[in-house]
């Protein structure tokens, strides 16, 4: 039987100029533990964290010489990066096994796939797929059984349904065995300019309590009925003691002092969350100085109990998606909250001492008016004028692969003619235009809304800055550069005369 030597590839997000992401391989470090309790070998090439170009890649892949290599792309905005450590690994040898699995292979499989590179393909969670097929590619037979796998057979694609959602009890998982990762380097640093990834304290660790989500907002890809993980309602959790000795092990294995959950549904059931909140409070009470946050928060999980516990338990910064201040658009995004419960809570939190609260909002839906956009723009300044939020952020509705959104805006011929459902054109950038807006209105309104709202006074600036991480020379370059490029790095080789002419103009016309 075919020995396995496994090698994980971290893609350099660094690569085609894109901004870098701290990369934290907490995924990869569940699915390296996992391995090596099933007896494989595992080894790991970090070329975010190192910085390594295309050629050292090479050169690290061929020193390693392994069987196999995956890579797991957990977004869709650095899929190229992705793609370009297959080029090179095949490079290296044609007989090297390629696995990619993640987030973007999950929602844009045949996309994926389309990269000759790519020899398997795992659509979905890794914990019990992975090993399947490691030992199916040992014993060069059995890929039919592995769900969610795609894989080519005689020069045709197979594509195996899923039959599960991945594992049932999250319990079972072993905590990420990072001893091959740079954690020194990886626990200490934060992202300039976004406040969920700027820290008060470190190291900071990662952390997901929980998988998955009862919603189905029409933005999201979770939101759209493509396979049998949309179809549970139910969302999979951890138990308070799992979460309890998994911060034991992160404080004394790497003395981590901050926490940044990544959970889509932290909160639920509520039961449950004040259950490891309480915990938490304990361990403070008994001396630990580990203060922690969420990256997104769901409002319509939060009551005055668990705000309760969630300040005793050290969280300190609160991040929101309120999403919009249009009612109409909330029922379009399939949003489902009350707007009125929704200020009540912040009320409450600001009551409770938070100083740092924040929230999401997107314009331009099919079917927004301008008067729906403009609603969201008012709600937001008002809630920041009544002191109830400290810092807001705009984004444009992006026709992700997988989303209803995008199916909407290509039936209702929204969309440009060369518009690619695989691509990932960014949250600043407008790609759908109906009879109530274009793309660069919303564009040129986001830059000069978020810069109107955000920063009205020089206390506004200062509070800003810091919880971005950033001095205020920084940020008044910053909202310069937003200001002028609409919040868009486009060259103007990238745009038609016209459309630089209605820039120019709306730029003009803003200012």
């Amino acid at each position: 039987m075919e020995s396995i030597d496994f090698t994980w590839v971290i893609p350099n997000t660094r690569w085609y100029e894109k901004r870098y992401w701290n990369h934290i391989p907490y995924v990869e470090g569940i699915l390296t533990a996992v391995m090596r309790r099933e007896g494989f070998s595992v080894n790991v090439i970090d070329a975010n964290v190192e910085d390594l170009s295309h050629e050292q890649l090479f050169s690290r892949i061929a020193s390693l010489a392994p069987s196999i290599v995956g890579v797991s792309c957990m977004s869709v905005e650095y899929k190229k990066s992705s793609h370009s450590c297959f080029d090179v690994v095949k490079s290296v040898s044609p007989h090297i096994t390629t696995i990619m699995g993640g987030v973007y292979p999950s929602i844009s499989k045949d996309a994926a796939f389309k990269d000759q590179n790519i020899d398997y393909l795992v659509v979905g969670e890794g914990e019990e797929r992975l090993p399947k097929l490691l030992r199916a590619i040992q014993a060069s037979s059995g890929f039919e059984n592995v769900d969610g796998l795609m894989y080519r057979e005689n020069g045709k694609v197979i594509d195996n349904p899923q039959h599960s959602v991945g594992i049932e009890n999250l319990d079972s998982n072993p905590f990420p065995d990072y001893s091959d990762y740079d954690m020194e380097k990886l626990m200490n640093w934060g992202a300039k300019y976004v406040h969920q990834f700027q820290y008060k304290q470190f190291p900071v660790g990662v952390m997901m309590t929980s998988r998955g989500c009862p919603y189905r907002c029409t933005y999201c890809a979770a939101g759209k009925d493509l396979n049998p993980i949309n179809d549970r309602k139910n969302v999979r959790t951890r138990s308070p003691e799992s979460i309890l000795k998994e911060i034991d092990y992160m404080r004394e294995s790497f003395g981590m002092r901050e926490l940044i959950m990544v959970d889509d549904s932290l909160l639920i059931p509520s039961e449950r969350a004040i259950g490891f909140m309480k915990g938490m409070a304990k361990q403070r009470e008994q001396g630990s100085d580990l203060i922690w946050k969420s990256i997104n928060l769901d409002i319509r999980h939060v009551n005055e109990e668990i705000l309760d516990w969630m300040k005793a338990s050290g969280c300190y910064q609160l991040s929101f998606s309120l999403e919009s201040g249009s009612k109409n658009t909330l029922k379009r995004m399939k949003r489902g909250y009350s707007m009125k419960k929704g200020i009540e809570m912040l009320k409450a939190m600001r009551k409770r001492g938070w100083e740092e609260i924040c929230s999401n909002f997107i314009i331009g839906l099919p079917g927004d008016t301008w008067d729906d956009i403009r609603e969201t723009f008012n709600f937001a300044d008002n809630l920041r004028r009544d002191g109830l939020l400290d810092y807001v952020l705009f984004s444009i509705a992006t026709p992700l692969p997988g989303t209803e959104l995008a199916d909407t805006a290509l039936a209702g011929g929204y969309l440009p003619d060369d518009f690619d459902p695989d691509e990932f054109y960014g949250f600043g950038k407008g790609m759908i235009t109906t009879e109530h807006f274009t793309p660069m209105e919303l564009q040129v309104l986001r830059a000069y809304e978020w810069d109107r709202i955000n920063f009205r006074s020089e206390e506004d600036k200062i509070r800003t800055a810091r919880m971005l991480g950033i001095t205020l020379k920084e940020l008044d370059v910053w909202r310069q550069e937003t200001r002028r490029e609409t919040g868009v790095h486009v060259s103007s080789a990238d745009t038609t005369d016209v459309e630089q002419e209605e820039n120019s103009k709306l730029v003009e016309l803003a200012t």
